[in-house]
């Protein structure tokens, strides 16, 4: 023990000497103790200066999700307000083109009817797999479709009209391709 007190001897004797000094005497315990007051104190504050930046960053983007909703409940309620000035009679044509139910069988009879108005005669009417799925009340539902393959013969202008009234028909039908069949002519 004592060898190690030699060893640190050396810096009491510089040390001791600075500690005699007048002005260390007088504030010496005041300045050590402020300055320990303020490390304390800085350790103390830190977390909390954190925490409040990051409830400030949270705040703001807690501010700009809010200000997001309520445009969008302020879109839809103006969505809303405009679906109720839509008169009755545009409204249930808008149901009957895009109806809330797959009801196929309406489907066939008005292209069997359209084929047959148009003196077409129809040789293949195939409706594609599908799943159907019940439609929650509360819920908005979601559009969806119905893939068919309707194959029919008939004069050209026939089918015109035919492809013409299908496009004007209440229940909206897209058309998604076309297939002729017809015979080129030459002179033997």
């Amino acid at each position: 023990m004592r060898s190690e007190s030699r060893m640190y001897s050396r810096y009491f004797t510089y040390i001791k000497p600075f500690t005699k000094l007048p002005i260390v005497k007088t504030y010496g315990t005041t300045i050590f103790t402020l300055l320990v007051v303020s490390v304390f104190i800085f350790l103390a504050i830190k977390p909390t200066v954190e925490t409040i930046v990051v409830l400030q960053k949270k705040l703001v983007d807690s501010n700009l999700v809010l200000e997001k909703v309520n445009k969008k409940a302020k879109d839809l309620s103006l969505g809303k307000a405009n679906y109720e000035k839509i008169p009755v009679d545009i409204k249930s044509r808008i149901t009957q083109a895009i109806p809330d139910t797959v009801n196929l069988k309406s489907a066939i009879q008005s292209l069997e009817q359209t084929a047959i108005i148009h003196n077409a005669s129809i040789s293949a009417l195939q409706i594609q797999p599908l799943v159907l799925e019940t439609k929650t009340d509360n819920l908005p539902g979601t559009l969806s479709e119905v893939s068919f393959t309707f194959n029919t013969e008939g004069e050209f202008k026939n089918l015109m009209l035919l492809l013409q009234d299908l496009r004007n028909k209440v229940r909206i039908i897209s058309i998604d391709s076309l297939s002729l069949t017809g015979k080129a002519y030459y002179i033997k």
